[in-house]
């Protein structure tokens, strides 16, 4: 097992954690967040929690209500990693545009695209399926790839174009589809079209473009098994990540192992590290297959 934790990179740092919440400075805003893993005590004193000036209360329906302490939600909020710029701004969710345990898969795809491209003495083709706001298309667009970025919400779409305009990349080299992951996965089936890597970053549950439904548990296996039959399987590489309750990083390997082909498995944790102790704050899972053939 090989976990991945994400380090604070510049302008995000994970203050501390504990029941049930996490306490960041997210672009210069000190915040505080629902975090469910954080069933421990926190170690900062009260009068340093209350420091956030922006507070994220979960609701009984899973959302959130922001309270912004003595002014207006932040506005013009960015993060920058490794020259690429984020734009940041409060969800109802909690959110902020950002996952930051992604930092360091960010890393993972940026080096295997690189060396995939290498290997093959070409641009990739890259897939991103449940895209987001497009931090991880952005880490391999960089690398002079090709990239399908796929997602059911229009409005992460426009913010993910958004990202590559403020980070100044070519926006003709990434196409930015609306549509339900399933069914844009079954259409490059019928039309034979290929792809070098996916990253898929399902959710446990979720709605199409036209209110399809997602569940992980159910309709996983058929995805994963899609996902293989679109790789070029020339050390193809696929990376996959569940943040789904209950599923541990052995079944990732074993539902990344059903699929035939030839393929390198390792599998893991990722997190995040406080910034000034050495406990990490837990935020999924992951399976990585290199080495497609």
């Amino acid at each position: 097992m090989t976990n991945l934790v994400s380090q604070n990179i510049p302008g995000y740092t994970l203050l501390d954690s504990g029941f049930g919440k996490k306490l960041e400075v997210i672009a210069g805003v000190t915040v505080e967040r629902p975090s469910p893993q954080a069933i421990w005590a926190p170690r900062l004193s009260e009068s340093e929690w209350k420091k956030a000036t922006s507070v994220c209360i979960r609701k009984s329906d899973g959302g959130g209500i922001w309270k912004h302490m003595g002014s207006k939600e932040p506005q013009d909020l960015v993060i920058e990693w490794n020259g690429l710029k984020f734009k940041l701004k409060f969800t109802s969710f909690g959110h902020c545009g950002v996952f930051f345990e992604q930092q360091a898969v960010w890393d993972i795809l940026l080096n295997e695209s690189k060396k995939l491209e290498i290997d093959l003495g070409r641009p990739i083709k890259f897939l991103n399926l449940f895209g987001y706001t497009g931090c991880a298309s952005l880490a391999v667009l960089k690398t002079g790839a090709e990239v399908f970025h796929v997602d059911s919400s229009k409005g992460v779409l426009t913010w993910g174009r958004e990202n590559v305009d403020l980070s100044k990349l070519d926006s003709k080299k990434i196409k930015f589809v609306q549509e339900d992951v399933k069914a844009f996965v079954k259409h490059s089936l019928r039309k034979g079209f290929k792809y070098d890597a996916i990253l898929a970053d399902p959710p446990s549950w979720g709605h199409g473009a036209n209110k399809e439904v997602w569940e992980f548990d159910q309709m996983i296996h058929e995805l994963i098994t899609d996902c293989y039959n679109l790789l070029t399987r020339e050390k193809s590489f696929f990376f996959l990540s569940s943040h789904t309750h209950g599923v541990q990083s052995e079944a990732l390997r074993n539902i990344m192992s059903d699929h035939k082909s030839k393929k390198d498995i390792i599998v893991g944790e990722l997190g995040v590290r406080h910034s000034n102790d050495q406990r990490v704050l837990p935020a999924g899972i992951y399976s990585l297959a290199t080495n497609i053939t």
